[in-house]
């Protein structure tokens, strides 16, 4: 009975042992072996596009968002109150200086003008006959003053009659586009109540503000390049012409003031411009495409490609892997970017395929799909 009992332990004894031999083979041995296998297996080489850092001229430039506005632009309004006559003018019409656009009723101020004038008649008469009088002895000196003021005193209401009816008679005051029409025959309409604006088009201000910092940089007679979003590829070109008196305490930004030629009047008060002031003599910078900049919270980064620090000895051509750099960028023009720090002129940085590579990974340049290129100036 004992002996049975003892080969009963050893039996178990041995299973034991040979089941955690199992486990230990099955739950640590083998993954471990198969990391160390997994691990030290090559990369593969993955295809990217790639280009390198080349060197460019750029002109030194401010850009900022500003708005179009009129040199000249009012509401036509007339200086007396009266009935409106005529209309000669139509909502949306281009006139020149000086075409008439409203003609108000005048038919109470011409009785009185002819008034006066019937009354100025009977008082040069009277004038002239106490003159005959007074040469003769019979009249007062008074008496010829007194028609003389009487005379005088007429001529200035048939003038001031005049100068009431032209009033009457509303003028554009420079060549420009109308808008609206605000009233209608027969319509009375008080001193102040606006017609119709009236805008000069040819040339337009634009104006947008610039930071104190650059304020230095600001000289009368700059040349401007304005970018609206109706007119997509366009640029619009113009020169500085002012700055306001006084730096806004708010945003310690300044308004400035730029003209813009616009003979085909298509720019109009009030809309929005991406403006670009070219400033100083160009520099020579170095630039990357903007596709091959990656920005996180941890910093602004680009892939490099450098030649592999362990390449494999039976490869016929040159290998290459990617390091990762952190970069200061400057400014960004169309689809480049001004790299002040990190990449040198001439390295090549990855443009396409980043979402599968990381630092030391193997790679392969293949720039046959080219990545398009936009077409048109944008506002930023």
């Amino acid at each position: 009975m004992l002996r049975r009992i003892i080969y009963f332990l050893l039996v178990a004894i041995l299973l034991g042992g040979f089941g955690g031999a199992i486990a230990f083979y099955a739950f640590d041995f083998k993954p471990k072996f198969l990391q160390a296998v997994i691990m030290g297996a090559p990369k593969p080489t993955e295809t990217v596009s790639a280009e390198p850092a080349r060197e460019d001229k750029w002109q030194p430039q401010i850009t900022a968002v500003g708005s179009l506005s009129s040199v000249n632009g009012i509401d036509v309004t007339p200086q007396v109150a009266g009935i409106v006559k005529a209309i000669y003018f139509d909502s949306g019409q281009y006139v020149e200086k000086g075409a008439k656009l409203v003609e108000l009723d005048t038919d109470t101020e011409m009785a009185d003008q002819k008034n006066f004038e019937a009354q100025q008649v009977n008082a040069e008469a009277t004038l002239a006959r106490n003159e005959k009088i007074l040469a003769k002895g019979y009249a007062s000196q008074a008496e010829v003053d007194s028609a003389l003021s009487r005379r005088n005193a007429l001529a200035a209401s048939i003038e001031r009659m005049k100068a009431l009816i032209a009033q009457k008679t509303i003028y554009a005051p420079w060549t420009g586009q109308l808008g609206f029409r605000k009233v209608d025959i027969g319509k009375y309409v008080g001193p102040g109540q606006p017609i119709v604006w009236i805008q000069s088009l040819d040339p337009v201000y634009a104006d947008f503000p610039v930071p104190e910092e650059q304020f230095g940089r600001i000289k009368e007679g700059e040349k401007v390049e304005a970018v609206l979003p109706a007119y997509p590829g366009q640029v619009y070109e113009g020169e500085i012409v002012s700055t306001d008196a006084r730096m806004s305490e708010g945003s310690r930004a300044i308004t400035v003031r730029a003209k813009i030629d616009n003979p085909d009047h298509k720019l109009l008060p009030g809309m929005y411009a991406a403006v670009t002031v070219l400033t100083g003599d160009p520099e020579t910078v170095v630039t990357i495409p903007q596709t091959a900049v990656s920005y996180s919270l941890y910093g602004t980064s680009v892939y490099v490609v450098v030649p592999a620090k362990q390449p494999d000895p039976n490869a016929k051509q040159q290998q290459f892997e990617v390091e990762r750099r952190f970069v200061k960028t400057g400014e960004a023009r169309d689809d480049r970017v001004r790299i002040a720090d990190g990449v040198k002129l001439g390295e090549q940085v990855v443009t396409a395929g980043q979402n599968k590579i990381q630092p030391g990974t193997k790679v392969r340049i293949d720039n046959s799909v080219a990545l398009i290129e936009p077409q048109n100036r944008t506002m930023e």
